[in-house]
């Protein structure tokens, strides 16, 4: 049993937050797991296990991090030090120094590095200080091939793909929690995520009001789980389309999962995504997801046989009729769930992090 501390920005919902949270859990039944949290608010937080020891604290911003976490280490000496977000990795890594602790620090890179650094116009300098860091990690674990790709391209060498796990077990019995609201609402549609300008949410709306004008007869909602910086304009493009009866914006949700199992199809539409997890959790429930072409749902799609996404970022008229395909097509794809099982399970997952932690 090893001692292993995962750090965590807040328990807001986010695609990094869920995952660190899922595996903080599922690894303590095997190690003693310590939580370092920045800021000690957000609904995920009720989903943490008792076994998960949280150290929090009210409003820690990211950059003024590093005392406070080298004098963890210092004080606790955890053998692993798990960071997720390139700039916390590079504070983990001078904290370690700072303490002059033996933890080792595994890297898990989430992101595609040109989602995170395209508009910097430090781009190449980051590039070469990020790989300089994680070349000195004990390892770095990439959450897709996309992202494993993108860290050889800028020279990180200890680089090995590790999937992100999904509990399904966990997952359906999250379902109970919401289940009554999630039928009353259906027949719909569902985005789930963070209402900002990579999502491209503009094109799920725009897809969807094309679908209203082509099927006058249809009773279908769009369900919109999540907050951002672009809720407001996103409200405004409702209004502007005169659809606010059929565009319903539910806020955070800590437990989607009933809204996930009962939808009629997930809409996806974002310009890049390194492995989202709403995907591999709607695969999970056997809901077929609308998709752009970004690159970590590319990855999802090939890995379990899974056919369908637009070609373009923009279009809503493809985007409409992908829509109306994979409606026509729900019975044919019934063995999503077993695809994302034999992938993404928390047991396979669990066990190849249990190779690394010994």
């Amino acid at each position: 049993m090893a001692k292993v501390c995962f750090i965590l920005n807040s328990f807001e919902i986010g695609g990094i937050e869920r995952v660190v949270v899922s595996l903080a859990n599922a690894l303590s039944k095997y190690h003693k797991i310590d939580l370092f949290v920045l800021k000690n608010r957000g609904v995920l937080k009720s989903t943490l296990s008792s076994d998960v020891n949280v150290i929090s604290y009210d409003n820690l911003k990211v950059k003024s991090s590093l005392k406070y976490l080298s004098a963890y280490l210092k004080n606790n000496n955890p053998k692993y030090l798990v960071t997720s977000i390139y700039l916390i990795s590079i504070i983990g890594h001078f904290a370690i120094k700072k303490a002059h602790a033996e933890t080792k620090q595994i890297v898990v890179h989430h992101a595609l590095l040109d989602s995170e650094f395209t508009h910097s116009v430090f781009n190449p300098i980051l590039l070469k200080f990020v790989s300089i860091i994680y070349n000195k990690a004990y390892k770095v674990l990439a959450v897709s091939k996309g992202v494993y790709e993108c860290l050889k391209k800028i020279g990180v060498k200890n680089v090995e793909v590790m999937y992100n796990p999904i509990d399904i077990e966990e997952k359906e019995k999250n379902v109970d929690f919401e289940i009554k609201n999630a039928v009353e609402l259906k027949p719909y549609f569902l985005f789930l995520g963070r209402l900002c300008q990579v999502k491209n949410i503009k094109l799920i709306i725009k897809g969807f009001y094309e679908y209203l004008q082509t099927h006058p007869l249809s009773v279908h909602k769009l369900v919109i789980i999540g907050s951002g910086p672009d809720e407001q304009k996103l409200k405004t493009l409702v209004n502007d389309l005169k659809i606010n009866d059929r565009c319903l914006f539910l806020g955070t949700k800590g437990y989607p999962e009933a809204y996930l199992k009962n939808a009629e199809l997930v809409l996806m539409a974002s310009y890049s995504e390194a492995m989202p997890v709403t995907v591999m959790e709607a695969f999970a429930f056997n809901v077929p997801v609308v998709s752009t072409p970004a690159r970590g749902c590319i990855d999802i799609f090939d890995l379990i046989d899974f056919k369908y996404h637009t070609n373009s970022f923009e279009d809503e008229t493809e985007y409409c009729k992908l829509m109306e395909t994979l409606i026509s097509k729900r019975a044919e794809l019934s063995y999503l769930s077993t695809k994302v099982k034999e992938y993404y399970s928390t047991d396979i997952i669990v066990k190849k992090w249990n190779s690394i932690l010994q």
